[in-house]
């Protein structure tokens, strides 16, 4: 058993989603996808109330106050109303690459330049160049350079410091950012001088121009949640860590990589790959998770406690992610781990069982008229379309006069048909070899892919996929899928269909078993 949130929302989408945004009090959700589709959700109706269509993929979308700003990635930069009209646009011959909206409007281009913009849509003449990345500050920018170094500006983008680069033969900076109060960091990882060595692995915290305090980490940087009192990172080995007087301390290690992180009142939000953990930072524990079928990208929660999370499974091969929607003011509940799945399912069309209904006698026909056989039944009330009338018309007799000519090109077509019909051969349905696998330590399940892309058909005459668990529920339609399982033996079936509708079938069993057994 494990604690959740009893109520979670999908919202489900047709495209792969790349960036959200949730205004801080209205609870109004921006969603922006690979197709350059920007959604306005109300996360009250789940409902969409607007709609932008741009040419090219999502890669920057923010809330100003009540406008929305965007950034895509072939075209540039725009500004628009909550109602969807455009109010501004400036074209990057570079397209965009990332963006971040504070007092100003930085947008960094496809090139590396860094361009600043008044939320009226006005450019500043300042512009830095070669920035891989950058990270906003309070008053200042942190940025990346394509060189490895780093550097500090104020908020007219003028450079104040630049950090020295460290390391006989190089280094790779990681992270920066924000650190507590008006402090900031670095995370590096220094290159070993003799292959086989470990790398370093660093964090940094300055103040200003001034280097105040460098620790060793034990992973890479992935995700950092900083503000007056706190600052926690996100490692790629699954550590959470609280950075306190310049020390970090290992919190808790997740089973996988960090990928989000954000505080809401006592809660610190944790996005791993496939799981959202609500962690208690008096406590200094997990609280409740939500699973998730994706590595989760990012975390929004607003002023009154809602989370939306977002996250893609990396799988070419399977649907688009939901996004979760819930309130982190709900009581956690105890459920079997199995139960955490059912959020992000698809709605469940519900079949007939009362034996009444199912076995009724209907006598009316009428509703499966066409609407003009409908209004000629209403002028005509004499005509009875009830099942005697219906199966009395079957049984009679119809009159036809013999028309050799007819005859005779119906049986030269029949011919025709019958010499040119290439012969038919079904598809070979491959669910793949039956598996034993044993999980890793202290974990009761296992991520299993079901791959049925090897069924063949020499004709090339495969049009879908289905795939079903021991008790005949439909898992999916996709040639491909990955599946969570517990301990245990699970049988699957593959049906794989023509176009012609013509199907073969195969199964394939997957044995989870326990490391230690």
């Amino acid at each position: 058993m494990v604690a959740t949130l009893p109520v979670i929302d999908a919202i489900h989408q047709e495209a792969t989603v790349t960036v959200i945004a949730l205004h801080p009090n209205s609870g109004q959700l921006l969603i922006g996808d690979v197709e350059g589709t920007i959604q306005c959700v109300d996360l009250v109706s789940l409902k969409p109330k607007m709609r932008i269509q741009l040419d090219s993929k999502i890669v920057g979308l923010e809330w100003s106050h009540n406008k929305i700003v965007v950034l895509d990635e072939t075209n540039g930069l725009y500004m628009y109303s909550s109602d969807g009209e455009e109010l501004w646009k400036h074209e990057f011959e570079a397209g965009g690459a990332k963006l971040a909206v504070g007092k100003q409007i930085l947008a960094l281009d496809g090139i590396g330049s860094l361009r600043q913009f008044t939320l009226d849509g006005q450019e500043y003449s300042s512009t830095q160049r070669e920035v891989r990345t950058f990270e906003m500050g309070n008053d200042s920018v942190y940025l990346m350079m394509e060189n490895q170094s780093v550097a500090l500006t104020d908020d007219e983008l003028t450079i104040t410091y630049q950090r020295p680069q460290r390391g006989e033969i190089g280094e790779d900076i990681v992270a920066l950012g924000q650190h507590i109060g008006e402090q900031w960091f670095v995370a590096r990882e220094g290159h070993a001088l003799v292959p086989g060595e470990e790398e370093a692995l660093e964090i940094e915290i300055y103040e200003g121009n001034n280097l105040l305090k460098r620790e060793e980490i034990n992973g890479r940087v992935k995700a950092s949640a900083s503000g007056e009192t706190y600052h926690y990172l996100g490692l790629d080995n699954g550590d959470l860590v609280s950075v306190q007087e310049f020390s970090p301390n290992v919190l808790k290690t997740f089973q996988y990589p960090i990928q989000s992180l954000k505080v809401h009142e006592n809660t610190l939000l944790i996005g791993t790959w496939f799981y959202v953990y609500g962690f208690d930072i008096e406590k200094k524990e997990v609280v409740w998770q939500i699973e998730h079928k994706g590595m989760i990208q990012d975390i929004k929660v607003d002023s009154s406690g809602r989370l939306v999370f977002f996250g893609d499974d990396q799988n070419d091969w399977t649907g688009v992610e939901p996004l979760g929607v819930c309130d982190l003011h709900q009581i956690p509940v105890e459920v079997d781990v199995s139960f955490l799945q059912l959020w992000f399912e698809e709605e469940v069309v519900e079949v007939e069982t009362d034996p009444e209904i199912v076995y009724r006698t209907v006598n009316d026909f009428a509703h499966l008229l066409s609407e003009e056989e409908q209004e000629s039944l209403q002028q005509h009330p004499e005509f009875d379309v009830g099942f005697d009338s219906l199966a009395a018309a079957m049984n009679e007799e119809v009159d036809s006069s013999d028309d050799d000519s007819g005859e005779q090109d119906l049986d030269e077509l029949l011919q025709f048909l019958h010499e040119d019909a290439a012969e038919v051969i079904p598809p070979v349905a491959y669910a793949g070899e039956n598996q034993v696998i044993s999980t890793v330590e202290d974990v009761e399940y296992a991520i299993v892919t079901l791959d049925g892309s090897e069924s063949k058909d020499p004709q090339d005459r495969i049009a879908s996929w289905s795939w079903l668990d021991s008790t005949g529920r439909e898992l999916s339609t996709e040639a491909k899928l990955r599946v969570k399982l517990s301990f245990g033996a699970h049988l699957f079936e593959l049906r794989v269909f023509d176009i012609d509708g013509g199907m073969t079938t195969d199964s394939v069993q997957i044995t989870i078993e326990s490391s230690a057994s």
